[in-house]
């Protein structure tokens, strides 16, 4: 399997079955289509208001879903969504509900409620502007239209500054010549006030001299509207009376968009679906090349899905030819992936990556068994992996329509599940040291004991030497793979020097090292010898065969060996499988003897025991997971497919109903 075969598909129709045709392309959601810029200016100008049609509908959903949303709680969540429970709707039922709602009509009416209440919170706001420094001089004693119009002879002027400056504005006034002609009120002040505010009341006559006075003490002149003119008490219950009219006034509103909102959304939501299909669709044909009666439609197909959508096609008139042909070899194919049920959920660590180009490799396969033996060595408790096979197994049971994009992303934590529970019962590690920590546990400690192999918190070494080996294998894996791809293109040049060569190196100087350590039985030490030699041989070889010079041939072949550090590093980082499998250990152990002491809490301590227990793995399981994830993919990002992947591929990417709230079916 791997890469699915692709054929190419040209389909030439008749203008009169043009929307039928496209609908049954669209439906089977196989087809890829492949732009072309060619088609005359009246195919563009037709298409292009096709488009203009679904993009102002689309533009009146987005207004709705931005000002009603927030008034809007929707009875369905995030997460029941995206696991498939959405309301199942035909295209021709949405078709009639488009057909019934004046989208236009709706945008008008929310946007005139929306005005009126914008409205309402810039007077709401500006009334308790008004009221907070009506509060802050509520002992002046005057009408406040002195601030405003004033009087014929007399004037005044609200401000704010600190207080060592009121009181050098006060200190100014007393001694200015026109002290008599002036008066200061200071508003009494709260200690954690840092500034006061002050009135200067003087005659018109002074206006210019007081003013001037005012700013050189560094005061913050402040403007009260010039309706604000009677008495402190008097303004401050009028803007109290009318901000709880205009308060109930705004709670009026905000009702009515709530019920707006719960009378439309549901529709809002359908219809952008709907529209999003069409606009899809439209766009679809605009890469159509046209002439006056007939439209030709390219596109990749799956070979597999040929026959039945040459039959659909077919079948929606005479007047359609269907013409299949293979990818050229100046085309670009997209990449779909087709994998059995146990590599197919790694699919999902491919594309994250960046697919396999039509015709190379694909990854999937010889990563997988890898991937998931270091997710499960990283995240390493069996208790952890009971944890998450039993809420995929209740998602599963409880959600029947789940998408294959999440299914298989839901089924790659399953298998991972697997694996960690394995690795974590030769280890003994169920919630770190559980059984063993609590004395409820101790009828599980035979059925634990039966099963452990090596506890990596007693012997770290063995683990660590496990890992490496892993390391050395996957790499050489790896390699190998790289090795035949090139036998299999016939650049047997490449697959010697280039690939098995290192591996005959690496191995050669390990089988060394073991047998002359007794790490490996003594035998290993000859075949390990001959190994390294002719590794060495062939990476000089390789190195400078397009060489004449012997010195620059040999500099070449040792600049090319200094390239085992980078083997020697790759294989060091395999260690992190180590470090995070234990890490897992210790934090659970931690977490168990924190329980250990709260048990003896008098009264309650069971009971704190439980949460700091179950609340800690809570954590620990998220943390871990993250990380267990995020490390096994990358030894394979880094260092397994930096051994024989490019991934320069493009992923097949159909025309099909793409929706976020509704599903849609359609018979036609």
């Amino acid at each position: 399997m791997g890469v699915a075969e692709l054929k190419k598909v040209e389909l030439y129709y008749h203008k009169s079955v043009e929307e039928n045709v496209a609908r049954i392309v669209q439906r089977s959601g196989v087809c890829q289509i492949i732009e072309s810029a060619e088609g005359p200016e009246a195919r563009l100008a037709e298409t292009e208001n096709r488009l203009a049609a679904c993009e102002e509908q689309e533009a009146y959903l987005r207004y709705l879903f931005r000002t009603l949303g927030s008034h809007y709680t929707d009875p369905v969540s995030s997460i029941d969504r995206l696991l498939g429970e959405r309301q199942v709707f035909s295209l021709d039922e949405l078709a009639q509900i488009a057909q019934e709602t004046d989208l236009k009509e709706l945008v008008s009416s929310v946007k005139t409620t929306e005005a009126k209440l914008n409205e309402l919170r810039i007077e709401i706001s500006q009334h308790k502007v008004n009221a907070g420094i009506l509060s802050k001089i509520k002992g002046f004693p005057y009408p406040l239209s002195v601030l405003g119009e004033g009087t014929r002879t007399l004037k005044g002027v609200l401000g704010t500054l600190s207080a060592a400056q009121s009181e050098a504005l006060k200190q100014d006034l007393t001694h200015s010549a026109y002290s008599k002609e002036t008066e200061l009120f200071v508003a009494p002040r709260k200690t954690k006030d840092k500034d006061a505010w002050v009135v200067v009341l003087y005659l018109r006559s002074r206006e210019q001299e007081i003013l001037e006075l005012c700013v050189k003490n560094g005061m913050t002149l402040v403007d009260l509207p010039a309706h604000i003119s009677d008495t402190v008490a008097r303004e401050s219950a009028k803007i109290s009376d009318r901000l709880a009219e205009c308060e109930g006034e705004e709670s009026e509103i905000l009702q009515d968009l709530a019920c707006t909102a719960d009378e439309w959304m549901p529709v809002v939501q359908s219809m952008s679906d709907y529209w999003k299909v069409l606009h899809d669709r439209y766009h679809a044909l605009a890469a159509s090349v046209a002439t006056d009666s007939t439209v030709r439609t390219c596109f990749w197909v799956p070979a597999a899905a040929v026959p039945a959508l040459q039959k659909q096609v077919e079948a929606a008139g005479s007047a359609v030819a269907f013409v299949v042909s293979d990818p050229k070899e100046e085309d670009r194919p997209p990449t779909l992936l087709m994998n059995n049920a146990f590599n197919r959920p790694a699919e999902v660590l491919t594309n994250l990556y960046s697919p396999p180009a039509y015709g190379q490799r694909d990854p999937t396969s010889p990563m997988a068994p890898f991937f998931f033996l270091f997710f499960g060595m990283c995240l390493g408790d069996a208790g952890y992996a009971i944890v998450i096979a039993s809420v995929l197994w209740l998602l599963f049971k409880k959600y029947r329509k789940i998408p294959d994009g999440t299914k298989n992303f839901m089924r790659l934590f399953y298998v991972g599940a697997a694996a960690t529970f394995l690795y974590g019962a030769v280890t003994g590690s169920f919630f770190g040291d559980f059984i063993d920590a609590f004395p409820f546990g101790a009828f599980l400690r035979p059925v634990k004991d039966a099963l452990l192999i090596v506890d990596p918190l007693k012997n770290p070494v063995a683990i660590l030497g496990i890992s490496l080996l892993l390391g050395v294998v996957h790499l050489m894996f790896g390699l190998g793979v790289a090795a035949y791809d090139e036998c299999r293109r016939g650049n047997y040049a490449d697959a010697a020097g280039g690939k098995i060569s290192w591996i005959l190196f690496v191995m050669g100087l390990l089988f060394v090292g073991g047998g002359s350590s007794a790490m490996l039985p003594r035998f290993f030490y000859a075949p390990g010898a001959v190994m390294a030699v002719v590794g060495t041989g062939l990476i000089f070889w390789y190195a400078g065969r397009g060489e004449k010079n012997i010195f620059l041939k040999v500099g070449l072949g040792l600049y090319a060996l200094y390239g085992s550090t980078a083997y020697l590093g790759d294989i060091l980082s395999y260690s992190r499988l180590l470090a995070l499998g234990l890490g897992s250990a210790v934090i659970g152990s931690v977490i168990n003897l924190l329980g250990q002491m709260i048990v003896g809490v008098p009264f309650v301590g069971w009971l704190l025991a439980f949460f700091v227990v179950a609340g800690g793995h809570v954590f620990s399981l998220a943390i871990n997971l993250l990380g267990a994830f995020v490390h096994a993919m990358r030894l394979q990002y880094v260092e397994f497919f930096s051994k024989f992947y490019t991934g320069d591929g493009v992923n097949f990417n159909p025309l099909k109903f793409q929706t976020q709230y509704v599903d849609i079916f359609d018979e036609i």
